[in-house]
């Protein structure tokens, strides 16, 4: 009896850490899409005009560049990286738009933008894997230098319009369906399978999980995080692209911000900042959330500073979440 007596407390707390890491699995994997609906919920109570179909509207639209964008920093986070010039690309890139309004040659355009992706992916690529370059480092000095390239460029003024094509993209429809959402569902759609049926999305989890162990499994590793910067460049020139359709102008400030915001909706969405967990469709409900936290608090008419206020609130929660989580399956 004694023996028993003494398990006893064991066994309660083992049945309570068992618990909480089974609550903390849950928040990481399904937090975001909770909150949305928990926004979604007060918004209907407090801020019926966000409902409006002009908003909805414009919700939809701004979620997809910024989900475009959150794909590729997904898979670089998923690698255990991150990149930090997503957003001086996804500025040249309408910068390039721009110029091609005067001249109308699409063909040379689609080459620039080729360019663009092919130099500022690789050239991260190369950094981080063959200079051994912490990512974090590697990526802002491409942001210094794409920035400093385009204002050489433009020689620091703002670039004009986009062309009346991109215009018709960024703000048309299909079916009733604004056609930059239904360019992010496609890619949306591409990117899960790559990760859950490909040897590609293998590896890339298997990286981003324990580098020296997949390794010595024969995973290309440094093929894999290479392809990670070339797809966060893609992304972001494809975000640039649209950003500058949908804004119909372009200016030094286009794609500001888009850096962190693209992080912070991985993040919620339940990628691990540590690399070797998340996926498309959480980080998908993570750039949703945040649009529609920056929006619900337009159409309540607050502040700038609250919005960068519950940006930040949401993105140290979800963080938090995640470092328990982490902290508990260490301990397992």
């Amino acid at each position: 009896m004694s023996d028993i007596a003494t398990l006893e407390p064991a066994v309660t707390s083992a049945r309570k850490s068992a618990r909480v890491a089974r609550i903390l699995d849950w928040l990481s994997h399904y937090a975001a899409f909770s909150a949305v609906v928990v926004t979604l919920i007060f918004a209907s109570v407090f801020a019926p005009a966000f409902f409006s179909s002009g908003n909805i509207r414009a919700v939809l639209i701004q979620t997809s560049i910024l989900g475009i964008v959150v794909l590729g920093q997904t898979v670089a986070l998923i690698g255990r990286g991150l990149d930090m010039s997503v957003a001086a690309v996804m500025t040249f890139a309408a910068v390039l738009v721009a110029q091609s309004a005067a001249s109308g040659n699409v063909l040379l355009l689609l080459a620039q933008l080729v360019v663009l992706t092919a130099a500022v992916g690789i050239a991260n690529g190369l950094l981080v894997t063959w200079r051994r370059v912490p990512p974090f480092v590697a990526t802002f000095a491409l942001l210094i230098v794409v920035d400093g390239a385009r204002l050489a460029y433009t020689r620091g003024q703002s670039a004009g319009s986009a062309p009346e094509w991109l215009r018709a993209v960024g703000t048309g429809s299909v079916l009733g369906i604004p056609a930059p959402v239904l360019i992010w569902l496609v890619l949306l759609g591409f990117l899960f399978v790559a990760l859950k049926a490909t040897t590609w999305g293998r590896w890339l989890y298997a990286v981003g999980s324990n580098r020296e162990a997949a390794r010595h499994a024969g995973v290309p590793v440094s093929a894999v995080v290479a392809s990670t910067f070339l797809m966060t460049a893609a992304m972001a020139t494809i975000a640039g692209v649209l950003l500058s359709g949908y804004v119909g102008y372009v200016d030094n400030t286009l794609g500001a911000n888009y850096n962190l915001n693209s992080m912070a909706a991985a993040i919620i969405g339940g990628v691990a900042f540590s690399g070797g967990r998340g996926g498309a469709v959480g980080s998908a409900m993570g750039a949703l959330l945040l649009i529609i936290l920056v929006n619900l608090l337009v159409v309540m008419g607050l502040d700038l500073f609250w919005q960068m206020i519950v940006q930040g609130a949401v993105l140290v929660v979800a963080v938090l979440i995640q470092g328990l989580r982490a902290r508990r399956s260490e301990r397992a």
